[in-house]
């Protein structure tokens, strides 16, 4: 069976994408893939290739593009449509929309795999979990199968897929899962929502520590990177794991490395583990300066104190710290927005990161704007840098998205707050969304390390 993985180029790589690859080529199938950034005729390229299934993995937001793109596809070609990632999981009804065939819901690489195998026996297809099906003007509704419990037995995401183009091939910052699932509840997040599809099963499963090294080491000797990145929510839940992994770390891999984590995870013994083994940047959320939305709202269950203090435990190892934000939150006034700007330069991060927020359907925060009236009738914005979609006044929505590009500047350059205060009321938004690209591009090579100057022109090559 041929199965075709469309994507559009992010600057990451689509381990989602690698590790369905990877599962169904060791299982004795063809697997293919177009980056819609890259590939500069693909609509000839997809029908040259004929595939039986052509697979596209969907957020909310950006579901819109790739169910046109699909429809385009359709006219040109036959194929059985798939649909995954998180829109699928969460609105399966997406199966009603024209041309989409299957939707598969949560993990899946169990189900991808049963579909390519049974394919031509549409009866048989009907049936599999995890899978809602189209077929004869029914939809076949298929309960979730339960979660992948042991990640080692899963093949390492099939970087080879992607490698056949320069922008892939050449990046110096490779990205790595060592877990999957959030233990926590944060109301803006759909692992909340997740967790709720399996009620009785953890959500939170990790790799053994020897599993994840053999891949690092694949990849140090394939690829060459300069740079790994960890992708997991929170990488730093269980210390003994952390120190068993990092002492070989240290022995095997030497590279430096990024992670995700959350401060009040963040201990003197982890931190100085993190800075022996090569931590070069570490990610942590704010959020909100505010504490009761951080609290009660966003329910981070993080106090001001845990965030000073671990960020001053970040900087006295010196280690590069990359401190995430959003704006324009419901119930949120500029004063409220001004505050997490005054705490995250008493934290003094490396770079300022921050986002317009985003309701997205399904999660908490999404059904109290819904029940406050807050929601316009716009869906998700497929970016959370351009605009706010709540039911805001136009003078404050304009200040919260001005406040969003000034806002990394306005932390890095220790701008007064009234400054700020004065600059996002004038009309200057696409003056000020330049200025932020610029000054993201240039944290980004020189302060966190994120990436190298080259890396920034790889799609144009």
């Amino acid at each position: 069976m041929r199965i075709l993985f469309i994507y559009k180029f992010e600057y990451l790589e689509p381990l989602g994408i690698m590790s369905l690859a990877a599962y169904l080529k060791q299982n004795g199938h063809q697997c293919h893939f177009v980056d819609l950034e890259l590939e500069k005729n693909y609509l000839s390229k997809i029908k040259q290739l004929q595939p039986d299934i052509i697979a596209y993995s969907i957020t909310t937001g950006r579901h819109r593009f790739y169910q046109q793109l699909n429809l385009k596809l359709k006219k040109q070609q036959k194929f059985s449509a798939v649909f995954g990632g998180p829109h699928a999981t969460f609105f399966p009804e997406f199966i009603n929309q024209e041309g989409v065939d299957i939707i598969c819901r949560g993990e899946g690489e169990q189900a991808l795999l049963e579909l390519a195998n049974l394919l031509h026996t549409n009866d048989r297809v009907k049936h599999i979990q995890n899978l809602w099906v189209k077929q004869d003007n029914q939809i076949f509704k298929n309960e979730l199968r339960p979660l992948i419990q042991d990640l080692d037995d899963l093949p390492f995401p099939d970087r080879e897929l992607i490698n056949i183009y320069p922008a892939y091939r050449k990046m110096q910052r490779r990205q790595i899962m060592t877990s999957r699932g959030c233990a926590f509840n944060c109301t803006y997040c759909f692992n909340h929502v997740y967790k709720k599809l399996y009620p009785n099963q953890n959500p939170v499963r990790r790799r053994s520590p020897n599993n994840v090294l053999q891949e690092l080491l694949h990849l140090k000797q394939n690829f060459k990177p300069k740079r790994f990145h960890f992708l997991d929510d929170n990488f730093v839940t269980d210390e003994n794991w952390c120190t068993n992994f990092f002492k070989q770390y240290c022995q095997q891999i030497k590279l430096p490395f990024i992670v995700h984590t959350r401060v009040n995870n963040l201990t003197k013994n982890i931190v100085s583990t993190l800075k022996t083994a090569g931590c070069q940047t570490v990610l942590y959320a704010i959020e909100s300066g505010n504490s009761k939305i951080r609290q009660d709202l966003l329910k981070r269950n993080t106090s001001d104190q845990q965030i000073l203090m671990a960020s001053s435990l970040l900087k006295k190892y010196k280690l590069k710290t990359y401190v995430q934000n959003m704006v324009g939150l419901p119930t949120e006034t500029i004063t409220d927005a001004l505050q997490t700007i005054e705490l995250n330069k008493k934290c003094r991060p490396d770079y300022a990161w921050c986002s317009i927020f985003q309701p997205y359907p399904m999660t908490d925060l999404w059904a109290f704007c819904k029940k406050n009236n807050l929601l316009s009738n716009q869906e998700p914005d497929e970016s959370y840098y351009q605009t706010s979609v709540l039911n805001l006044k136009p003078k404050l929505k304009r200040q919260f998205i001005n406040l969003h590009h000034l806002f990394s500047i306005a932390v890095g350059w220790k701008i007064p707050l009234p400054t700020v205060k004065f600059l996002i009321q004038l009309p200057m938004t696409k003056l000020y969304f330049l200025i932020w690209q610029i000054h993201r591009a240039w944290c980004y090579v020189f302060k966190v390390k994120w990436i190298n100057f080259s890396e920034i022109f790889l799609k144009l090559k």
